[in-house]
């Protein structure tokens, strides 16, 4: 990939709102052959809420707050939260 094509590539992307950057970028790099950044690991919903002694609502407002960051599967649907916020709201 030209410098030329990634930054209209990039462009192009930013643009678009439905495109995260972390997906963009991920993109970018497997167009110039770089190797795959590992995907986050999820820790699904149930397991977070007995975690954190609240029930999945309680999560979804914290979510919504930002305090922790949703995955999401193929149908859009929410399986869990990443590992990493999940550690650093218990950690809090």
């Amino acid at each position: 990939m030209t410098p030329q094509t990634e930054s209209a590539t990039r462009a192009l992307w930013a643009a678009d709102p439905t495109i995260t950057s972390e997906r963009a970028e991920a993109a970018i790099r497997l167009a110039k052959g770089e190797e795959a950044k590992p995907l986050p690991r999820v820790v699904r919903t149930m397991e977070a809420a007995h975690l954190f002694h609240v029930t999945t609502k309680t999560l979804r407002a914290w979510a919504k707050a930002g305090a922790l960051v949703p995955v999401y599967g193929k149908n859009k649907l929410r399986i869990g939260y990443t590992e990493a916020s999940v550690r650093a709201l218990a950690e809090a």
